[in-house]
């Protein structure tokens, strides 16, 4: 039986794992120092517990290191925004992984799938709320 792969960066994958001992931990004293756990938030856990060991089974870390200038998931792609005059760096990862804070954003959202396969110099295009955006890759690592 062959399993799908989700590919993710090695601090991605890092974080997921902390995150599952931190789970087993938590459910080991409930919420608020209660005697015991409600019926929903054991049925929380649980799924948290699947889901991140499935997550976790599947994982197979990004490589670190590109040859060619194309975004593919795992770039650090620069970007200018020549309305608002400002230079951006943002990584593309698996949704699981994405992080405003960060600047890490989903293959998955709009500017996400519009990066893919894109190039250094190439100009893109969003829509979002009916305005259109317009950026310059300027860098791809």
């Amino acid at each position: 039986m062959s399993k799908d792969v989700t590919r993710l960066t090695s601090g991605g994958i890092k974080e997921l794992a902390t995150e599952l001992i931190d789970v087993y931990e938590s459910r080991k004293t409930p919420f608020g120092n209660a005697p015991s756990m409600t019926e929903e938030e054991e049925q929380f856990y649980k799924q948290r517990i699947t889901d991140l060991e499935q997550l976790l089974y599947s994982a197979e870390p990004l490589p670190e290191n590109k040859i060619n200038d194309t975004v593919t998931l795992g770039s650090k792609v620069t970007l200018f925004d020549p309305f608002l005059d400002e230079v951006e760096t943002y990584k593309l990862v698996h949704p699981v992984e994405a992080s405003p804070l960060r600047n890490y954003i989903s293959i998955e959202s709009i500017l996400g799938r519009e990066l893919l396969l894109r190039r250094k110099g190439d100009d893109i295009r969003i829509t979002l709320y009916g305005e259109t955006i317009r950026y310059n890759i300027l860098d791809v690592k």
